[in-house]
């Protein structure tokens, strides 16, 4: 079958290295890269036989991988953060190259191998990373956003280094090559700017208008890879080509169904890449030189990780953030496998090399989920280990709080819980580590304390064991844990409500005896199928039973059990959410018109009461019983649902004259 029974032994091996490596809580790259492994010419049993086909093969997969990089490209994901990410990835980038190119030079490599392994270590993982903060909890922090960021630049990185550095192995590699490679690409994004404004929108939208799915695919498809191909023709880098191709489609309005269209092609293709990867490591030779990958592994992990560090604290980032990127992005990225593979194919790099650097980054990979582990313990080390910053205080008042909430964060969620407690006049102070949320919170008034929930004398500062509640708004895992501990050991009895985002949030807070929690999207989808089953006029005390069954299947009863005063206000929930006011038009020649609100019997016959009726501009609550009805009185009422069905149509059926 030749190349198509390597198709199929290559996409079985790796599926079934994806789901190990998914078992092991790993990126599925890996499992890709370890399939490639087992399949390839280095090692036993089932081979692959042709591994050239299969890297050709791997190109569409580049390709694809950056088309879709170039369509998910957003600038407005760098505002937050735009200055760290816009500046000091770059610095980030040359830093690192030159400390690869020292870590070469010791290892008695030449300068052109040295930089491309300072190259190589350059980059970090947008997948491992993504992972490592979805996996703890911590998407949404100010470190996770700050790494995003920082990713986002390195991914467009890649694109002028995969034309650079290919060109070190060119015999007229000089700047005169340079120049010309940048000329064309001036030229080709010159091309692209007039493709992308005008010819590509109207074919996108004349495609658009056949409903075709299949034809919009191939479009999709055909933008990315032509375009790529295009810049093969330029004698650039095929992977730019399609990493512009889908920057300009980003711009069109027809962008997120190209890339919900193109992610299935992509996958498939991109296992094939990191599988043809795999296919270059020789397990013997990484055996052999095992001591070599363990030093380069761990020079990378030091010398990246304190880069990194270093960097966002340069950029004002404090406390507990340099620690989180040091930790979080020293591990070798899977665009420098790319990389690796276009140098080997362009001759500048040695391919007998390929498996000693692709063991080193594999290795730096697996590390990554261990030392993201570490963060919070080595900081809380940190700070037992030094004296206490000065606290930073904001608007608070002369007189000492008592009997007052304190809310832990000032974002989203934060901010608009003090807003609604400065409305109903309930005294709070707000803890805030990010400078700018401090900012906000000053000018909008409120009592903050710039510092870090994690420490006792932040704590102290707001006075929580004379609190009445803590609201704690902190997303992650670490950082939640770690502030209830230090809570009960202040304050043992004050009540905690917490944000949470998974099930895992949840059981780490109620073993540390939290029971007040609430889920954002859990109560979100919630309310959502509250309103679907008022909709299908389901009665109002079944819609309750179905939401409290609900919330019993996804948060712990046992605060019910402790707190008779929340079983009271619960139940209390309930009957207020039973009463269910129905407006209700009074038409033309109905049998109330005319009557007075005694004489129709309303009460007693069809048991809806009358809270209210609008009357043109008028509006009478609660009317006696001598008020007559009008045709177009809208009548407020209140009772269970047939009743109120039986009141709608009895307001609407004309008299019968006998």
């Amino acid at each position: 079958m030749g190349i198509a029974s390597d198709l199929v032994i290559l996409i079985v091996a790796g599926l079934l290295g994806g789901i190990v490596a998914r078992m092991m809580r790993q990126p599925l790259l890996l499992g890709y890269i370890i399939a490639g492994v087992l399949v390839g010419p280095h090692t036993g049993g089932i081979t692959v036989s042709s591994v050239h086909d299969i890297e050709l093969l791997a190109e569409i997969g580049v390709a694809l991988l950056l088309f879709t990089l170039g369509i998910e490209f957003s600038i407005k994901e760098l505002k937050p953060v735009k200055y760290v990410a816009l500046i000091g990835t770059p610095v980030q980038i040359i830093l690192t190259m030159a400390f690869g190119w020292f870590i070469g030079s010791l290892m008695g490599w030449d300068s052109k191998l040295s930089l491309w392994f300072g190259a190589f270590i350059s980059l970090s993982s947008t997948m491992v990373v993504l992972k490592t903060l979805e996996s703890r909890g911590l998407v949404g922090t100010l470190s996770s956003r700050v790494m995003l960021g920082m990713l986002v630049v390195q991914d467009i990185a890649i694109v002028p280094m995969l034309i650079i550095m290919p060109q070190l192995g060119a015999e007229s590699f000089g700047l005169a090559a340079l120049g010309m490679a940048a000329l064309k690409t001036f030229l080709f994004l010159a091309s692209m700017f007039m493709l992308g404004t005008r010819v590509i929108p109207w074919v996108m939208k004349k495609v658009a208008g056949w409903n075709s799915r299949e034809t919009f695919m191939l479009t999709c498809s055909a933008i990315g890879l032509g375009v790529g191909y295009a810049t093969h023709l330029l004698g650039l880098s095929f992977a730019f080509g399609a990493f512009v191709a889908g920057m300009v489609l980003s711009e069109s309005r027809y962008a997120y169904q190209a890339l919900s269209d193109i992610l299935p092609l992509r996958d498939i293709f991109s296992m094939i890449f990191f599988a043809s990867v795999g296919m270059l490591i020789d397990p013997v030779y990484v055996w052999q030189h095992l001591g070599t990958i363990l030093i380069l592994s761990l020079s990378i992990l030091v010398g990246k990780g304190f880069i990194f560090g270093s960097i966002s604290w340069l950029f004002n980032y404090r406390n507990i953030i340099p620690i989180a990127l040091g930790f979080g992005m020293f591990q070798v990225g899977e665009l420098s496998f790319l990389l690796l593979q276009q140098g080997a194919d362009s001759g500048s790099f040695p391919r007998e090399l390929f498996p000693l650097f692709m063991g080193t980054g594999i290795l730096t990979m697996l590390f990554s989920p261990l030392m993201a582990s570490l963060t919070r313990p080595v900081y809380s080390f940190c700070q037992s280990r030094r004296k206490s910053d000065p606290l930073q205080t904001v608007n608070l008042p002369e007189t000492e709080f008592n009997g007052h909430a304190v809310v832990l964060g000032y974002g989203r969620f934060g901010s608009y819980v003090t807003n609604s407690l400065e409305k109903i006049d309930i005294p709070h102070i707000t803890i805030e580590l990010n400078a700018n949320k401090v900012e906000q919170a000053a000018e909008n008034g409120e009592s903050v304390i710039y510092g870090d929930a994690t420490q006792e004398i932040v704590l102290e500062a707001a006075r929580i064991s004379h609190a009445r509640i803590v609201l704690m708004t902190i997303p992650s895992i670490d950082g939640s844990a770690l502030v209830v501990e230090k809570i009960k050991r202040i304050a043992p009895n004050i009540p905690v409500v917490a944000l949470s985002r998974n099930s895992e949030h949840v059981d780490v807070l109620n073993e540390l005896g939290v029971y007040h929690i609430i889920m954002p999207e859990f109560e979100t989808g919630l309310e959502m199928v509250r309103q679907t089953l008022f909709q299908f006029c389901l009665p109002a005390a079944e819609i309750q039973n179905v939401m409290d069954s609900m919330r019993r299947e996804r948060y712990t009863t046992e605060v019910e059990l402790k707190h008779p005063d929340y079983s009271e206000l619960t139940r209390l929930t309930k009957a207020s959410e039973s009463i269910i006011l129905n407006w209700i038009t009074v038409e033309d020649g109905s049998e109330i018109v005319g009557k007075s609100l005694i004489g129709s019997r309303i009460r007693t016959v069809l048991g809806v009461s009358v809270a209210g009726v609008m009357r043109g501009e008028d509006f009478t609550i609660n009317p006696e019983s001598d008020f007559r009805f009008q045709s177009g009185d809208i009548v407020g009422v209140l009772g269970r649902r047939n009743n109120i069905e039986m009141f709608r149509t009895f307001s609407s059926r004309p008299v019968i004259a006998e």
